[in-house]
């Protein structure tokens, strides 16, 4: 089952989606001897804490708030799907208080987010005609983190490729930005052909390759930049962008999907950067953890997390990368969306690349977060002190601090 909707996450570009590795057992997952596995459990160090009425506390807690006291990137590279990552995050953001939330939502879905975000009254409606709007914020627990970054006013910032799942709404922004009604009436064209399209399709995971967005071409949009040349800035905007969107839909290049997403980075920290100086903001990331690790390592091309290093560094001011997951319990896996049957046990730890960690994740308690500081170990690997195998190298390399807690829970679609 778990190989079927990782098929899925791939094809949808939706997910952690590590590099493919060969299989492992986990208790084999030093590729030395039995001194070496004694040498990183001596490096594992576990600060624990916990979460009761809505708080967390306790060392691993206090750790975390003295990291980020004085970083200027905070990035939280997850694995999606699990609830107790967004109220993570709101909880971070109280005391962080960034200037923007980072998404792996796209610019003007980001732009609509923040509207309909502090609207819940309108949820249900707006989700039963369009139900992977957002992609990940369609859940509940992402679209309250959403909505309490608005209340905080904190900004929401969008670097993923269009939603290939939720083009409907794209040609209604779209729509309500013409001013030429041959135009309006076109984008609703294009709008009603998504949703008639799509709606059947989000109850059957067979048929998730064959979304509307798919079957879009760059000549039909070069089409509509015709039509529109005379519209708005942020029309022209828009369809550039699916343009630019095509090849990355479903992964179909990596390599241009995440260069897309770092050319949307540079597009918000603009304002920020002059000839004379590099102001840039506090900023707090929140993306699959295949996009956040400061190296190459995971997919092998340098991820939003690599760029993000690279500019705080040359400001002078400090990044940090932290890695999340559960160990255990349930997960959204994305589809189809139906939560009877998208909420899956969550068998992570037990998987092929976030179960290269089990050595940490085994030290977890019931009811038990953990913060582990990764930097030792990496320091000692480097040192040529430990040796460990490539798979746990790609994350320890990747990553500062890993962040579990025992047992997640499947994040919830809006109903």
């Amino acid at each position: 089952m778990k190989t079927l909707f990782t098929a899925f996450f791939c094809l949808s570009a939706l997910t952690l989606c590590a590099k493919s590795t060969p299989s492992l057992e986990n208790k084999s997952i030093l590729s030395s001897g039995p001194s070496d596995s004694l040498k990183l459990d001596s490096l594992i160090r576990k600060q624990a804490f916990k979460f009761e009425k809505g708080n967390f506390e306790g060392p691993g807690w206090e750790f975390l708030q003295k990291e980020i006291a004085t970083t200027q990137f905070l990035m939280i590279g997850e694995q999606h799907g699990e609830a107790e990552i967004p109220v993570f995050t709101t909880r971070i953001a109280e005391i962080f208080k960034p200037t923007a939330l980072v998404t792996e939502i796209d610019p003007f879905s980001a732009m609509r987010l923040k509207k309909l975000s502090v609207q819940p009254e309108k949820y249900s409606s707006h989700f039963k005609q369009n139900p992977y709007d957002f992609a990940f914020y369609s859940w509940e627990p992402e679209m309250e983190l959403a909505r309490q970054m608005q209340l905080k006013k904190i900004d929401i910032w969008g670097l993923n490729e269009l939603n290939t799942m939720g083009l409907g709404s794209f040609f209604e922004m779209l729509a309500n930005e013409a001013k030429s009604p041959a135009n309006r009436k076109k984008a609703l064209q294009k709008k009603e052909e998504c949703f008639k399209w799509d709606l059947p399709i989000y109850q059957d995971l067979n048929r998730y390759g064959d979304f509307r967005g798919y079957h879009i071409t760059t000549a039909a949009v070069d089409s509509l930049l015709i039509d529109f040349q005379k519209e708005s800035k942020l029309s022209k905007q828009m369809l550039n962008y699916l343009k630019l969107s095509i090849p990355a839909f479903g992964n179909r290049s990596y390599p241009l999907r995440t260069n897309l997403m770092k050319k949307n980075l540079m597009n918000y920290l603009s304002p920020y950067i002059t000839s004379d100086e590099i102001k840039v903001p506090k900023l707090l990331f929140k993306l699959g953890a295949n996009h956040l690790p400061r190296t190459n390592d995971l997919k092998g091309v340098f991820e939003v997390g690599n760029l993000a290093d690279n500019i705080a560094a040359s400001a002078n001011k400090k990044p940090l990368h932290i890695l999340i997951y559960g160990k255990e319990g349930t997960i959204n896996v994305m589809g189809p969306v139906n939560n009877k049957l998208a909420i899956q046990p969550n068998t992570d730890d037990k998987g092929d690349d976030l179960g290269m960690l089990s050595p940490f994740t085994a030290k977890l308690k019931n009811k038990e977060w953990a913060t582990f500081d990764l930097r030792p170990i990496r320091n000692a690997v480097f040192m040529g002190k430990l040796k460990i195998s490539e798979p746990m190298k790609e994350w320890i390399n990747g990553y500062d601090l890993l962040v579990v807690f025992s047992e997640s829970t499947g994040s919830r679609f809006i109903e």
